[in-house]
């Protein structure tokens, strides 16, 4: 029974063997008397696929009378309104002031002129934004201070310029020399109620003979 299975054992190996053998010999004379056949290899590219539209379903909405538009703001800016309060400037005028009533002519400078004060004084004391005036308007102004009337001095039309000043001469020893007073003296030299004279001083006197005094 061992010497069958050793038996076939070494056959199977003989025919491998021989067609081994075979199969070499065969190889090698199929290379020897072949020729290269040139292979071409057409690139298979698969069709683009079609596209097919899509249909999609229209969705209907309720219309409402609001419209809107894509990136758009139809919406309009309501303008603010901002109330500004009138301030009002109380004006209050210097003390003693009073009003008047502008006239057509009149004007800032006039009126200073006028009343014995200054365009700024005007402006300031009725509190104006300028030197402008509008006619019929109401503009405060101070009271005329009255002044006295200017003493009128001067020689009466009968005196003359004669009288010299000697030293230790007065108004009242010339007086005497003359007839007159003293008042008449300062009124026609000018002097208002000063008395002092000096030396060399030519006085206005009346024109008549003069006297000794006592």
């Amino acid at each position: 029974m061992q010497a069958l299975r050793q038996f076939g054992g070494g056959l199977i190996i003989a025919v491998i063997s021989i067609v081994l053998v075979i199969g070499g010999i065969s190889l090698a004379i199929a290379e020897s008397t072949s020729t290269a056949l040139p292979v071409q290899i057409t690139a298979l590219i698969p069709a683009s696929p079609t596209l097919q539209p899509v249909i999609l379903p229209t969705l209907m909405f309720p219309s409402t009378s609001t419209q809107f538009s894509a990136f758009t703001d139809t919406s309009t800016a309501t303008p603010a309104v901002v109330t500004t309060a009138t301030q009002q400037i109380v004006c209050t005028p210097p003390s003693g002031w009073y009003q008047i009533v502008v006239a057509a002519n009149d004007t800032i400078y006039t009126l200073a002129q006028r009343y014995k004060t200054s365009e700024d004084a005007l402006k300031n004391g009725n509190c104006l934004p300028s030197y402008d005036l509008q006619a019929g308007a109401l503009l405060y102004v101070p009271p005329i201070v009255a002044t006295a009337p200017p003493i009128v001095c001067g020689p009466p039309s009968t005196w003359v310029r004669a009288y010299v000043v000697q030293p230790g001469d007065n108004l009242f020893r010339i007086s005497l020399l003359y007839r007159t007073t003293t008042s008449q003296l300062q009124s026609a030299n000018c002097m208002g109620s000063s008395i002092l004279i000096y030396t060399g001083q030519r006085l206005w006197v009346p024109n008549v003979p003069t006297s000794t005094p006592r």
